[in-house]
């Protein structure tokens, strides 16, 4: 969290002002099912299920309106204000989230990019241009898509359920008891879901790096592809790797479409239980018509706040796997790094030599690809490297210009290591 709030921090009135706006859409969310109530109960029929503590405010302004009419248009009109806070609350939140959201990421993606300029090509070597293409744009697209979303849902989410629940209580405690079986059966499936989900959502970003890197490599040596008659065995590479990445997608979204069939179920059914339960309520008394229909509302708010939450869990996982990949740029320690003072050095003859250098590509490995060269190539010669494919002439070459640094040994430049 301490790398993130570097970015967090320019924008975060931002981050503080959208779940402030998504609070009070909650809150409005929460009141006016049982606004509704007080209508069905007291406008329309005209009466309270025995036993049940009527709010003082409601006594009164029945009281002062003394017809069931004027008491309706009242709450009516306390509903559609209601309306309009929610919906000035919802335009807040998704206005304030997708600014910080946004900003969040181009920052982010700026340092991203200037941490690879930095980059040696040993350093490139160990991502791959198609990864570092990737991490570049999909990762934080994914991080930038769920800031915005947690600054929508993160407050929206629990305080709807924690406050449907409250509400739920308050209208009727002994109903209540359906959700202590819902709620745990629903909990535990999503945990369940999401766990066997997080892994192929890791292995999907390494599936899209492949692909960036065939397409890359495809685009970057198109003339040699066609001067050469490749095109088909570039079809059928790139053909492998999109299947790859199909069927991984298809892992992943496979094992989470799973998750909408068993919330609905587990909704539909605790809905069903309140209904037979409540219903013998209502037929001895004990409740209202209006307690019922918001202790439904309340019921489906909680429910519909949990598949929210769900939702959310959905995208962080993604957003770990892209965050770490993207962590691991950040984090990438350069191999080729300038003194501090650097020497002022211009080079007049262009002498070039080799003084027992040798390198490895990877650091573990048993055969270096440079062994013991001394090589000296003297101002205004021309010499030709001759070896076959592989066997280090390129490599040879950039370290003169130390875009590979050596592992043991000097190459020097009119006498300048």
């Amino acid at each position: 969290m301490k790398r993130w709030f570097k970015y967090i921090k320019p924008y975060l009135p931002y981050f503080i002002i959208g779940p402030i706006c998504m609070i009070i859409e909650v809150i409005g969310e929460v009141l006016m099912p049982r606004l509704l109530s007080y209508i069905i109960d007291f406008g329309i029929e005209g009466s309270a299920a025995e036993g049940t503590e009527i709010p003082d405010f409601v006594l009164a302004l029945y009281d002062a309106l003394g017809s069931n009419a004027g008491f309706i248009l009242a709450i009516m009109a306390g509903m559609i204000i209601t309306a309009l806070l929610m919906m000035l609350g919802g335009i807040g939140g998704a206005y304030f989230g997708a600014k910080a959201s946004v900003n969040f990421a181009t920052d982010l993606r700026e340092d991203l990019y200037g941490k690879i300029q930095s980059f040696s090509f040993a350093n490139i070597d160990r991502f791959s241009t198609g990864s570092l293409v990737t991490r570049l744009t999909n990762d934080v697209t994914q991080l930038q898509n769920f800031c915005n979303m947690m600054l929508r849902m993160f407050f929206r989410a629990p305080g709807m359920m924690i406050g449907a629940l409250i509400m739920a209580i308050t209208v009727n405690p002994s109903l209540s008891t359906v959700l202590a079986v819902s709620i745990p059966v629903l909990v535990t499936s999503i945990a369940i879901i999401i766990s066997r989900g997080f892994p192929r959502f890791s292995k999907m970003q390494t599936k899209i790096d492949a692909l960036n890197s065939t397409v890359g490599e495809n685009l970057t040596n198109a003339r040699v592809v066609k001067s050469f008659v490749r095109e088909d065995h570039e079809r059928a590479k790139f053909g492998r790797a999109n299947k790859d990445l199909k069927d991984t997608a298809g892992s992943a979204m496979k094992n989470m479409i799973f998750m909408q069939p068993v919330m609905t179920l587990v909704m539909n059914a605790t809905v069903i239980a309140v209904f037979w339960f409540g219903g013998n309520q209502l037929v001895f008394g004990t409740m209202t018509t209006g307690e019922l229909a918001a202790f439904v509302t309340y019921i489906t708010q909680i429910l519909s706040s949990l598949m929210m939450v769900s939702f959310l869990f959905v995208m962080f996982s993604r957003a770990m796997a892209s965050g770490k990949r993207i962590g691991e740029v950040l984090d990438e320690k350069i191999d080729i790094s300038d003194p501090e003072k650097p020497s002022d050095v211009n080079v007049e003859r262009g002498e070039i030599e080799f003084k027992n250098v040798s390198f490895r590509y990877y650091k573990h490995s048993d055969e270096p690809v440079l062994d013991d060269i001394n090589l000296k190539i003297n101002a205004g010669e021309t010499i030709g490297i001759i070896g076959s494919t592989g066997c280090g002439k390129t490599t040879l070459v950039s370290m003169i210009a130390r875009l590979y640094d050596t592992d043991c040994g000097e190459v020097l430049v009119d006498g300048v290591n």
